[in-house]
Order: C-alpha cells, then structure tokens, then sequence
C-alpha cells in the first residue's frame, strides 16, 4: 500500500511538473506581479509611494491629461492590497495558465500585451464619450486610477476560447461576458469598463490568430446545454445585487437597482442618537424604522431573493419549468419594484430626505431606465426559452407552484396580521388595521427599499419587531423550500406510478424494438381496462404514439381502438406511428389508412458473420482500429466516469453546431436518454483516452432479461477516424453473440427506406401510390439535406440487416397534412416559426 502511495504521488508530482514547465509565459507575468506588487506594498505610506502609485497606474486624467501612455500596460503588474493579490495571482495561474496550454507561448505573449494596452485605449475613448455628453458617471470617475492584473487575463481567457470545441467555446464566452457584464452594470467602476473592452479585443484577437471565419448566425446547442447556459447566465444575474452590496460607491447603471438590496443607513445608533437630542424630522422616525429593522431577519431578507434565483438556476439546469417561471416572477417583481422605487415614490414624497433622492435621481435617469429594463429582457428571455423545457415537467406543476406561493402569502400575512393587531400598541403610533394592512407589503421587501419610503408606523415591543423583522424571511424561505420539492420531482404531469407501470410492462416483454423510447421526456401514457398501454404525446391536437401499444401481442389491436376512442372524446386526432406490420393490417382491416414512413433494420447476431466481400468495409474499419489503438468500451452512463462523460457532451454539442436547424426529438435520442441506468452505450476511445465517438443502444427485454438492443445515438467527432461508427456497431453485435442476445435493431430512419432494388430512398417515395403522401414526401426532402436520414439508411445497409417496414396509420386522409405537421413539430420541437420559414423555403 505504501509503495503504490508512493508511485500516485511521483505521477502526480510527474504531472504537475509537466504542466507547469507547459506554461512558462504564465509563470513570467505572475514573477512580474509578484514582485512588483511586494515592493509597492512593502514601502511605508509617502512621498515614494504616492509617486509609484501615479506613475504606474492608469485612469482618464492619467492618460489624455497627463499623458502617461505608459500606464496602459504597466497598471496590470501591481495590486495595492496583500488580499487582492492572492486573488490576482490565482486568476493568472488560472486563467492564463489555460489559455496559453491551448494558444501556445507566443500568441499568449502577443495576446496579453494586446488586449491590455487597445482594450484599456478603448475603455479610456468609451469614458471620453461620456465625459462629452456630461454623463455624471463619466465625470466622477475621470481622476480615477486604476490598476488591475485581471484585465489582462481576461481577454487572453477570451484569445484562447478560439482554440476550443464548441461546447467550451460556447460557455467561456456566454458565461463570461455574463460575468463582466454584471460586475460593469452593477458596479462601473472604471476598472469595469477596461475588462469588458479586453475581452472584446481578446475575442476578435483570437479568431483572427485561430483564422476562424466570422459567421454572424445563431449558434446551435443541445437542449441540455441551452438550459446550461441560461442556468448560469441566471445565476450570473442574481449574483450582481452582491457587486453593489460590496460596491458601494458604484456607478454602473443597474446599481440602483442593487440598493434595492443594500440598507444605505449605516450608523443606526448615531442617528437615534441625533434624532433625541435634535430636530425630531420624518428622516428620523424613518431612519429609527429602520433601526428597528437591524437584525437578522433583516440580513435574510436582504439576501433570499437571491437565492431563490440561484435555486431556479439550478432547476433551470435540470430542465424545471417550475424553476424557468420563478426566475420569470422574481425578474418582473425587481423590474416592477425599480420603476416604483426610482420612478414613483420620489415623485410623491415631499420629504426632505426623499426630496433629495428625487433631485439625485435626475443624473441617474437612464440608469435608472436600464434597471427596470434588464430584469425585463431577462423574463422574456426566459419565457422564449420555454420550448427548450420538456412539457410533462411541466405545465401545471407551475401553476400548482403558483398556487403555493399565494398561498404562502396569504397565510403568513394572516399570521402577521393577527398577531400584530394583537400587540398593535407596540407599534408607534399605535396601529390600527389599515395602517397594518398598507405597511404588510414592505415585510416582503429588502429593507433597502423601506430607507426611502415613508414609514408611518414602526416596531417597538419586542412581539411588534420579532413579528415585523420574520414574516417576510419565513415566506422567502418556504417558497425556496416549496420550489425545491417542485423542482425534484420528476414528471408532475406524468405521474411516477404512471411511468413505473408502463416499464414493468416493458421489463417483462410486451414492448418491440422501439418501445423503450416510451420511457422518454415528452411522453404521456393511457392504459387499457385488459392492461395494456399506449405512450403519446399531444402535438396540435394530434396524439402521436410511439410505435407499438404495450402489453401483450394479441391484444395490440384492441387497445389501439380503445385509445382511438379515448383521443377522439378529448378532440384529439390519433396517429399510430412508426408502428409494425402486424398492427397496421388490424387497423387497414377496421377502415384506416396507413403509409410506410420508415423501414427498420435488424440484425441476428448468431447468423451475423465479418466474411464475404460486402463486409470488407466493416473489417476494413476494426483492423484500422486496431492499429490506431482504438478500443471500444461498453458500459451504462453512470460507469464511464466524469472524464468520458464530458467528451460524450462535447462531442454531441459538435455534431449540433454544425447542425442548420435544432437538435431533433421524439424518436430520436439526446444526451438526455443516455443516463437511463438501463441504456448502455459503446464508446471509441483512442490510444491518447480521447473520447472518438459514441453509439447508445435502447434495450428490449423479456421476462426481465435483456434480448435485444436498439440503435439509437450517433455522433463522432468530425476529426475521427474514418469507418469510426461501422466500427462501434460491428463491436456491439460481436458482444451480443458473446452474450446471445436475440437481435441488434439499427433502428430507421424516419421518412427513409430501402427500395426493392436495395437503393434507399424516401418513405414518400416508395410510397408513390398514396396520393395523401405529400407532406412527408416535402419533410424527407426538406430533412433531408440537413440530417440525411437516407444516406444514414444506406450507411445502416453495410451490415445485411433484415428491412421490417414500420408505418404511420390514421384514420381520415384529410387529416394527413395536419399530422405531417405534427410530426414536424414533435421531431424539431425547439424549430422557431423564423428558422421552419427559411429552411423550407430554401429547401423546396
């Protein structure tokens, strides 16, 4: 045991040697930090000192006055505090030890002399622009002067993400402008300004030194990683509130919306001091309210807003539509709270104290304006988010959540309200229940905003305070805890007994080969008197299911009747869907219609064999394989360890970039379903532990033994080895020999299939005779040069698979254009109305 201690920690040290010999420009910019850092800090308060610290550091006046252009590199080499260049220190370490292991020395060299000296330039010309049109914040902080090692960093971080996948290209640059963006609103400090303009540089620098061709288009992301990023960009937000709390003396344009946040009134026992022994004015009953407030409750009810922001961040993340419309309603109330509070209390009052507020308040007007205008545009980013959200998790639970929240309200403003008309001779004046009632809704709010809204009556017994200063943090925290509850339970609209019934049917063997996919997001389940069950979703009044019914085989026929009549008594057109032979000569018999939509294809792994010439491809890509020393791993999601895991991700979000249109759905798997415990995936990974490509495969069971698996993702990385997927394939259907499991599915393609001649082609065409075909024969070819479904089709033909012919039955072909869309809005259910008119337009 101690010798294998000993052999981890040389590799560790090993390791970390190598990185830090990796990074030298890095080690070079810190040396410089460091020592002239502790030469400043180590000198005595003075005439040196204060001849240092205006030499090197940079500011309005320092450069266009003064004319110390030298500044502009030399005031990201010192810190002033000991603490601040702990911090400074660890972000070079950090963030430009990252961006040079992927830019290399010399453009990390050339990138921060870059983006220090012309993003300083530009922030110092953007404050010029502002010092011309007297803008007030502009002229405070022209004498200012800065010195900042971060500025530099951050735009050789923002140089580097041009070096980067997709997926970390996406959240360095979302995530960070998010960052710097909050820390400019909410603060504005001068310093601000330069980090926001560095890493404007450092991002056109890098492309520029990456020869990345600017694209102006929307970029693509999984819906998984969309709900990442605008998880964090909430996240981002609600931190901002504490950029003014620690800033105090900010003067960026959300910062009044941060006093919201902060109490302005410091000195409380100063101030009652000077009320008993002065002028008894408003300002003093006012700024004694507030010292009443001074405690603990008043801290929590500074501070749970904001949780609750980074709460519904974090449901936002695990796709929670309940967390999606909190972060909405806490984003309307801030905005509706900053137009009441700078716009129309100073209006009404006549008091001195918010007379003042009211004449300052003119310099900060379009400050002001944006401070109701962000949490605006955040809510309706939120909102034209919803799609991104799976409905069944879902609809109602918000309004449910909603109903909670009131509800919560109403009881512990009952609650206050009784006890403090019970005590209401410790308020002052005394408190009648109309003075209770107008001053409730200031419990709910930050004690910011009671600093300059008049008070007419304020606590003095202790039950008066203790009822006053807890009411408003006993909502907080139990809405925070009633949304948490909302947002772990997993499908509201899909109850759990719902979605465990329908897997007991499929565990025991009553589903085909596509009948897994019933278990994904999106689908809801009807059960049948005999037992069996059919998984739809709901698209424009179309219940389209998936595949087959469950339950077992003879009874398939009469379920679909029976769901048939359940969707025609709620107003609903059913469509069976890629459903089996068997099954639709049931239905054509009863007087539906049908059409073959997609044709499967399916491998028996005991007959399968790698000889003949029609398999030299296949052997072809294991033998190259081999030699490259790629090995192919095969195991649930849970087992393959945070470091594949990341790479399956990233490797997905490359495959969508490069995408047109949005990631598809319905029949077709995400990274999403592959953390079913029950999937099972094989990955390519090469000699260096790259993560090459990845396929999952859907399990079909019997009698709670596993006899079949299911193709369903695909994605490699576009730098991969060619043969990569007839690769991964070839290694699953070997293993299911090994285990003699009964057949391999490669699933199919939707709207593609294999003519008679072994050429694929689309559903519709292979369906010439169906005149109602011209809907789908217009999705396959309008699909089709995006996602390729026949191509995929031939692709899956390599491996001499049987064909089994899957079809979409209805049951009036006048319904059939309606169905088609349907389908089309189940398949892209994130397609904006902008993008289906620009792609079908193009496409036709």
């Amino acid at each position: 045991m101690t010798n294998e201690r000993q052999d981890a920690r040389r590799r560790f040290l090993r390791a970390a040697g190598r990185m830090a010999r990796s990074i030298p420009v890095t080690w070079a910019v810190i040396a410089l930090v460091l020592a002239a850092s502790i030469v400043r800090i180590s000198m005595h308060p003075g005439r040196v000192r204060g001849g240092i610290d205006a030499f090197v550091s940079t500011g309005f006046d320092a450069v266009f006055v003064q004319h110390d252009w030298l500044s502009t590199i030399t005031s990201v080499f010192f810190v002033w505090n000991p603490v601040v260049l702990v911090f400074a220190v660890l972000a070079l370490l950090l963030g430009m030890g990252w961006a040079e292991r992927r830019m290399g020395h010399l453009r990390t060299a050339i990138s921060f002399v870059v983006v220090t000296v012309v993003g300083i330039l530009l922030g110092l010309l953007f404050q010029a622009a502002g010092v011309v049109v007297d803008l007030y914040s502009a002229e405070i902080t022209r004498t200012h002067r800065t010195v900042d090692p971060i500025i530099g960093v951050v735009g050789v971080v923002m140089a580097a993400s041009a070096f980067t996948g997709p997926l970390v290209k996406r959240r360095v640059r979302i995530v960070g402008f998010a960052a710097i963006l909050v820390f400019v609103l909410y603060s504005g400090q001068p310093s601000d300004v330069y980090r926001l303009f560095a890493a404007l540089v450092g991002l056109l620098l890098g492309m520029a030194m990456a020869r990345t061709r600017i694209v102006v288009r929307r970029p693509r992301a999984t819906r998984r990683e969309s709900r990442t990023l605008l998880a964090a960009l909430v996240a981002v937000t609600a931190l901002g509130p504490l950029v003014t709390i620690a800033s105090p003396t900010g003067n960026g344009v959300l910062n009044p919306l941060g006093l919201l946040f902060r109490d302005p009134l410091r000195d409380y026992a100063a101030i009652a001091a000077h009320c008993q022994t002065s002028d008894y004015t408003k300002h003093c009953v006012n700024a004694l309210a507030l010292s009443r407030l001074d405690g603990p409750g008043a801290v929590l009810l500074t501070l749970l807003p904001l949780v609750a922001l980074l709460v519904s961040a974090w449901g936002i993340q695990r796709g929670r539509r309940v967390a999606l419309w909190l972060a909405v309603w806490i984003n309307v109330a801030l905005a509706l709270l900053a137009a009441i509070y700078f716009g129309f209390f100073p209006l009404l009052s006549s008091s001195t104290y918010t007379a003042f507020q009211t004449a300052a308040a003119e310099d900060y007007r379009p400050f002001e304006i944006v401070s109701a205008l962000v949490p605006l545009a955040i809510a309706a980013l939120l909102v034209a988010s919803l799609r991104l959200f799976p409905d069944q998790i879902g609809r109602g639970s918000a309004l449910r959540f909603l109903g909670i929240v009131v509800g919560l309200f109403v009881s512990t403003s009952a609650v206050y309200l009784a006890i403090a008309y019970t005590v209401r001779d410790q308020f002052t004046p005394t408190a009648s229940l109309g003075d209770l009632l107008l001053d409730l809704p200031e419990r709910f709010v930050p004690v910011g905003f009671l600093s300059f809204e008049p008070a007419d009556i304020f606590p003095t017994g202790p039950v008066a305070v203790l009822a006053s200063q807890w009411v408003g943090p006993v909502f907080w925290v139990s809405a925070i805890v009633a949304a948490v509850v909302a947002m772990r339970r997993v499908s509201p609209l899909v109850s759990v007994s719902d979605a465990g019934r329908a897997r007991e049917l499929l565990v025991a063997g009553s589903g085909g080969t596509l009948s897994w996919m019933t278990t994904w997001s999106g689908n809801h389940y009807w059960f049948a008197p005999d037992g069996g069950a059919v998984a739809y979703r709901v698209v424009n009044n179309v219940a389209i299911t998936t595949g087959d019914p469950l339950g077992r085989l003879g009874g398939h026929p009469a379920t679909a009747h029976a769901f048939s009549t359940f969707c025609t008594d709620h107003g609903w057109t059913p469509a069976f869907y890629s459903v089996t032979e068997e099954l639709r000569n049931e239905l054509v018999a009863a007087g539906w219609s049908s059409m073959r939509v997609a044709e499967e294809t399916v491998v028996h792994p005991a007959d399968w064999s790698l000889e003949g010439k029609k398999m030299q491809d296949i052997r072809t890509s294991i033998n190259r394989a081999v030699k490259e020393g790629v090995r192919a791993e095969w195991g649930p999601y849970s087992q393959l360890g945070p470091f594949v895991t990341a790479q399956i991700r990233e490797i997905s979000e490359l495959w969508v970039a490069e995408k047109d249109l949005p990631e598809m759905g319905f029949t077709l798997g995400s990274t999403d379903e592959l953390i079913d415990p029950e999937v099972r995936l094989m990955v390519a990974i090469g000699a260096d532990n790259r993560v090459e490509g990845v396929t999952s495969w859907l399990p079909t069971f019997e009698n709670g033994v596993v006899v079949g698996w299911t193709l369903d993702f695909m994605r490699r990385r576009p730098d991969s080895m060619n043969g990569l997927m007839e690769f991964l394939i070839a290694q699953t259907i070997l293993r299911a020999r090994d285990e003699q499991v009964g057949f391999v599915s490669l699933s199919g393609a939707p709207l593609a299939m294999s003519a008679a001649d072994g050429v694929a082609g689309s559903a519709a065409e292979a369906s010439a005779e169906e005149p109602t075909a011209g809907i789908l024969s217009f999705l396959s070819r309008t699909l089709e040069p995006v996602y390729g479904f026949q191509s995929l089709l031939r692709f899956k033909m390599k491996f001499r698979p049987e064909f089994h012919e899957l079809y979409l039955c209805y049951r009036d072909p006048l319904n059939l254009p309606n169905i088609g869309l349907a389908l089309a809005r189940a398949y892209l259910p994130t397609l904006s109305a902008r993008q289906a008119l620009r792609t079908f337009s193009t496409r036709e």
